[in-house]
């Protein structure tokens, strides 16, 4: 009897563990360095991204033709480095601004996301 009892606990405790939440929250921040460390190391993940854009004969430029657009880009790509934000978050606010570039917001998404 007393098996029993305990096996039932343990599926119970199981299947919680195995269930899906709804409330997803971002993951935590990677890096534990310096700001000034984080964010010459972003800088350099950010240039290799470039670079890899050239290879890729399907990937378009974004147009961040002013310092404003410059700056957004650069926060919102910073945030989802450090993993303040998730990929998809990243992916659905750089639409907001230039919906016709999905395959390149989630190239860049990848690339951040492989580059921790």
């Amino acid at each position: 009897m007393k098996q029993h009892l305990l096996f039932a606990v343990l599926c119970g405790y199981l299947l919680t563990g195995c269930s899906v939440s709804t409330n997803v929250t971002p993951p935590k921040p990677l890096y534990h360095a310096s700001e000034s460390q984080k964010v010459e190391i972003y800088n350099t993940t950010m240039k290799n991204l470039a670079l890899s854009t050239k290879s890729d004969p399907q990937y378009q430029r974004i147009a961040l033709d002013t310092a404003k657009n410059k700056a957004w880009f650069k926060d919102l790509s910073y945030k989802l480095w450090n993993r303040d934000i998730t990929k998809k978050e990243f992916i659905v606010e750089g639409l907001k601004q230039y919906p016709d570039h999905q395959y390149e917001f989630e190239f860049i998404a990848e690339g951040l996301n492989l580059q921790q």
